[in-house]
């Protein structure tokens, strides 16, 4: 038994240590992108002309279905730097969400593994990793077509800039689109049904304070209403009807982009990237989505943009991409197997819950009955004499 728990510790220690290890590596590389983007977009000639740009009709998206544009013209400087704030601004939630970074790695030996989970911003790099493997899986080991989108190859040297511009736009917009406005709003008005009666006993000011906190960190909102929480009891504590809105507003997800030089096989990766975005909305809070949105936007683009100009970031991006993909195939095999196993688990519960036919027990043989042949009174097999008559059945017996 000690050997036993000695191997386990050691098999926890070798398989830990490297992940946590290549989990703070790309979480450095995340945020070296950010000062890296700001390098690109304002201190090379095209990135700098292009930040003196002037969009117009900036498009916002609210509920999948409403559609309008910010009718003045604003820099896109500006717009871009805005845009890097909110991002800062979530990575410094993801950091201190649940536990903080350095928390859960200070405790990765003394407690399960799992635990490590309880930090978004340690999740974020292999539930990324594993979309962009998925990703690969899809479109380039089965085929699946995409299409070039809407960045089309072209001859105008500010391209890049401006497709670099709308990549780093789209991950907030499309969020607050398809995550944070239409299931923030559900849970809204989910939460004050299932929590009416712990809403009955809160004052105003905590009234608000829980309004406030249901689209954007909707666990803590359930902790102060007396909900069931992802954090003491994992993903079975997410409802049907939880599971339900994060299905559909991933699918209309996908469905959105098809079109516009997209093909219907980009829906495919996209509807799978949604059920994530909306998954890591309901544990970590609403700067999770956003985060793993401009992981797939805003920081490959930046990487590959950057190769560019300054080439000699070459070796740090090509083990970005090794350690990027090995954590991805690392996870995906994982989910696998756990998922494998949680499946056996509930086939097996099932078959055991199913009625056991009845036992059939051995029907006893029929009891021998004899008479005692001068009275005719009614014997038992172990019976010496008779008890009417006296008469004794062994001499019987030897008589006969």
């Amino acid at each position: 038994m000690v050997a036993q728990n000695e191997m386990k510790t050691t098999f926890k220690i070798l398989f830990t240590v490297p992940l946590i290890i290549a989990v703070l590596f790309l979480v450095f590389s995340y945020l070296l992108s950010m000062p890296l983007g700001l390098a690109l977009f304002f201190f090379t000639p095209p990135g700098l002309e292009v930040s003196r740009l002037y969009p117009k009709n900036l498009p916002i998206h609210l509920f999948m279905v409403l559609d309008f544009s910010i009718p003045v013209p604003i820099n896109a400087g500006l717009v871009f730097l805005f845009l890097l704030s909110v991002y800062t601004v979530c990575f410094v939630g993801a950091w201190r969400s649940r536990e903080s970074l350095h928390e859960v790695v200070e405790k990765a030996f003394s407690r399960p593994f799992s635990q490590l989970f309880n930090n978004n911003l340690f999740a974020m790099p292999i539930i990324a990793s594993m979309l962009l493997v998925a990703f690969i899986i899809i479109h380039v080991s089965l085929g699946v077509p995409t299409g070039p989108g809407p960045f089309k190859p072209s001859e105008d040297p500010l391209q890049p800039f401006k497709d670099f511009f709308w990549v780093t736009y789209a991950p907030l917009v499309e969020e607050i689109a398809f995550r944070l406005s239409p299931i923030g709003i559900f849970l809204i008005v989910y939460l004050f049904v299932v929590g009416k009666e712990r809403m009955a006993t809160l004052s105003r000011k905590n009234l608000l304070k829980v309004l406030f906190l249901i689209p954007l960190f909707p666990d803590k909102a359930k902790e102060l209403l007396g909900v069931r929480t992802v954090r003491e009891f994992g993903i079975r504590s997410i409802s049907l009807a939880e599971w339900i809105m994060i299905v559909f507003t991933s699918v209309t997800f996908g469905l959105a982009h098809i079109g516009g030089g997209w093909e219907p096989g980009k829906s495919i990766s996209v509807t799978l990237n949604g059920l994530a975005f909306g998954l890591v909305y309901l544990l970590y809070g609403a700067q999770a989505p956003i985060l793993l949105h401009w992981f797939l936007n805003y920081y490959w683009n930046s990487l590959n943009l950057a190769l560019d100009f300054y080439p000699t970031l070459s070796p740090i991006v090509f083990l970005i991409d090794f350690i990027t993909l090995i954590v991805g195939m690392l996870g995906l095999l994982m989910f696998t197997v756990l998922l494998s196993a949680w499946i056996y688990r509930k086939w097996k519960g099932n078959v055991a819950s199913l009625p056991s036919p009845p036992i059939q027990l051995p029907t006893p043989p029929p009891p021998i009955i004899k008479f005692c042949r001068q009275c005719g009174w009614v014997l038992s097999e172990d019976m010496k004499f008779c008890p009417h008559c006296g008469k004794i059945l062994e001499e019987e017996k030897e008589e006969t």
